[in-house]
């Protein structure tokens, strides 16, 4: 028994003996530290981000891929277009800067020129519509 299902268990058991309120009274901190816990990853690996005069908002773009020899980030920011927004490399790290206005963008990484890689980073995905995922930032 691992020390989740434990733990179910002697919740379980704890719950048999309480009424239905005490019961909740016990879930809610844990639902809520969950609930913490998830944010926290979820913020973790938001791509940096320095807001400009001009309202624009720089967002940079990082993928980790030590055998790749190239790595492209397209998206609806930049028609999609192959060529827009090349990676620089550094190690086994990938990254560039792309200045955005406000608003909600779907990319994918393109990997070596033929391999569709989601952001492995991020919280929000959305289906192509091409039976893959595209990556979805929100730029505010």
């Amino acid at each position: 028994m691992t020390s989740v299902e434990w733990s179910f268990h002697g919740l379980s058991k704890i719950a048999s003996r309480m009424n239905r309120r005490s019961y909740f009274i016990l879930i809610i901190p844990f639902f809520l530290l969950s609930l913490s816990l998830i944010c926290r990853c979820a913020q973790k690996y938001e791509p940096a981000t320095h807001e400009k005069e001009d309202g624009t908002i720089t967002v940079r773009f990082v993928y980790t891929d030590d055998s790749a020899a190239t790595v492209c980030v397209l998206g609806s920011f930049n028609s999609w277009s192959e060529r827009s927004d090349r990676l620089s490399r550094s190690g086994d790290t990938w990254s560039t800067s792309v200045s955005l206005p406000p608003g909600r963008y779907q990319y994918i990484f393109l990997v070596d020129g033929h391999n569709w890689r989601e952001d492995p980073g991020t919280v929000l995905t959305e289906d192509s519509g091409f039976g893959t995922k595209n990556s979805v930032l929100i730029v505010e």
